[in-house]
């Protein structure tokens, strides 16, 4: 990784609904920029994981905020690969998008005693050095303060066809109905829950994605700091691996 690049924001926030291409252009973004990044929904899929195979009632928020608060996270990556996801000490990132992961992640990812929970690890990672966040609350609640704020957007169609063209994403091969059906669910919960409902912030820069490859959105957001973005790279769907 190159050395981050002192005047850009040293944290930027990027939120969106599912599959409009925050990871995508978040790892590109944090490459270009030589900053950590961090998709803070593994970390809730990882708890959702945790409960599951601890077989943990999912509505005992008791049980399953503890296990939030009690986990260590960290973010790796190693040569030419992924970020990954470590928690206490396992590499959790290959099993995060199973089906049954993926089935109960919202609930979850509702639960205030675990939003609470992973909001302080998700600050405290992010105190470690420059960084790329992306969610669906960092720039309204994780990192209210970040100098730069991104929220990617995009119809349910599209979003519903670029989850069911991702290899990873899509582990269990459902149709596209499946998925689109899922992605309205999973938009009006994220939407309407008490605690930190999506939505942008109100200084954040909102980039529609519908017709844009990964590339051109990352380097609307390098013109925004001043930095030019190179097109030299090949074009990039923007859902790939997408949250």
């Amino acid at each position: 990784m190159k050395s981050p690049l002192k005047h850009a924001p040293q944290q930027i926030a990027l939120d969106g609904p599912s599959a409009s291409g925050k990871t995508t252009v978040g790892t590109m973004l944090a490459d270009r920029l030589g900053f950590g990044f961090l998709d803070t929904g593994m970390m809730y899929r990882a708890v959702t994981l945790i409960a599951l195979r601890k077989s943990t009632p999912l509505d005992d928020v008791y049980e399953v905020g503890h296990i939030a608060e009690t986990a260590t996270f960290e973010v790796d990556r190693r040569a030419d690969s992924d970020w990954r996801l470590i928690v206490d000490d396992e590499d959790l990132t290959e099993d995060l998008h199973s089906e049954r992961v993926n089935r109960y992640v919202s609930p979850v990812s509702a639960i205030s005693d675990v939003r609470r929970a992973l909001v302080r690890h998700q600050r405290e990672i992010a105190d470690r050095g420059p960084i790329v966040m992306v969610g669906r609350d960092i720039g309204t609640v994780v990192l209210a303060d970040a100098p730069l704020k991104i929220y990617l957007d995009a119809k349910p169609g599209t979003r519903a066809n670029r989850r069911t063209s991702d290899i990873r994403g899509n582990t269990d091969r459902r149709r596209y109905e499946e998925i689109l059906l899922s992605i309205k669910k999973r938009d009006e919960i994220d939407s309407n829950r008490a605690d930190s409902p999506l939505r942008p912030a109100e200084d954040a820069v909102i980039i529609n994605t519908d017709d844009l490859d990964a590339v051109e959105v990352v380097n609307q957001i390098l013109g925004l700091i001043g930095i030019g973005g190179s097109t030299q790279h090949r074009p990039t769907e923007v859902g790939a691996n997408a949250s």
